[in-house]
């Protein structure tokens, strides 16, 4: 009985009522508690993917997974732009010194996929010194091809459509690195990103990029990879024509007399490989053909309008171009 009553009168204190219910009240709150019923937010899941690439506890396939989740999270603008407010870019550019090739890889993935189109990203990630570790891996001649590719892939979304890290690429000598690139590599995929993102940086900033390409000699360099490489393989000629269409297409000044003349040289070589072809001329052969006739003389425009016609649409269709056009 007497146990009872103090029991009553514990219960019945308001002090005490009240302090159980700030009892109840935390345990409502309890982020670990929040966080199994409703997930742990993206920011504590970037937090705890990183921490798990650094921890020399975790298994290299463990490494693996913690980046690949963390590209997946970084496809959100938001939480790419977090990257930079979560303070967790100089872990993940430190990533690109680890000495796995995979885990290389992948960093250069989630920073890739981080700075596309997200000009936040790309401010934070230019300003830690992002662009500068991007050239040197590409100046790298001992590194892995698979790491350059992906290299590549982070430059192109650091570069595209913002200015300031186009501004920064010239500085560091990007220019002058994927022109060394075109010239000692053999690796077909690293040619074709590499003229892909110089016809996207034409396209973008045909005053400035323009200018750079011809005193750095591109065009010379797309010449010999359009001789060696021609017959070989159709994306890469593909996206070398395309590159000289946007040069063309800023100026009719965009090639020298000794480069018109060895891009004539290799029509026959193209017209041999390509003159099968007769697929229909389509409105996207047009798009690229067409500012052509603007800037050049009509006889030289006849010309490279039927090396396009012979590389991609089939031989029958230039001759019927010639025919109709005198």
């Amino acid at each position: 009985m007497e146990k009872l009553l103090k029991w009553s009168i514990e219960n019945s204190d308001p002090s005490n009522v009240q302090q159980q219910s700030t009892i109840q009240e935390k345990n409502i709150l309890d982020p670990g508690l929040i966080d199994h019923i409703l997930g742990k937010s993206d920011a504590v899941q970037m937090r705890e993917a990183v921490e798990a690439v650094l921890n020399p506890e975790t298994s290299l396939d463990n490494k693996e997974i913690a980046l690949d989740n963390l590209e997946m999270l970084v496809e959100q603008i938001d939480n790419a732009v977090d990257v930079e407010n979560l303070n967790l870019w100089p872990q993940i550019l430190s990533f690109l010194s680890l000495p796995e090739v995979s885990l290389r890889t992948q960093a250069l993935w989630v920073c890739g996929t981080a700075v596309q189109n997200n000009p936040k990203a790309q401010k934070a990630f230019s300003e830690k010194g992002g662009l500068t570790l991007i050239l040197n891996i590409l100046k790298d001649e001992n590194e892995n091809m698979e790491v350059k590719s992906k290299a590549l892939y982070t430059l192109s979304g650091a570069i595209k459509h913002y200015p300031p890290g186009l501004a920064q690429f010239e500085k560091d000598g990007g220019y002058d690195v994927l022109l060394k690139l075109l010239e000692t590599s053999n690796d077909i995929q690293l040619l074709r990103k590499i003229i892909f993102l110089f016809n996207t940086l034409l396209v973008q900033d045909p005053n400035t990029v323009s200018m750079r390409i011809k005193e750095k000699g591109l065009a010379k360099k797309m010449i010999i990879i359009l001789d060696k490489y021609g017959e070989q393989d159709e994306d890469l000629t593909d996206k070398v024509l395309r590159t000289f269409l946007a040069e063309l297409r800023h100026s009719s000044q965009s090639l020298t007399e000794d480069e018109m003349n060895e891009l004539r040289n290799l029509l026959p070589v193209l017209k041999t490989k390509y003159e099968k072809e007769t697929n229909p001329i389509t409105e996207t052969h047009m798009k690229y053909i067409q500012p052509l006739i603007a800037c050049f003389h009509v006889l030289e425009c006849l010309y490279l309008f039927k090396v396009f016609l012979i590389c991609y649409t089939g031989l029958n269709v230039a001759t019927q171009f010639s025919s109709s056009t005198g």
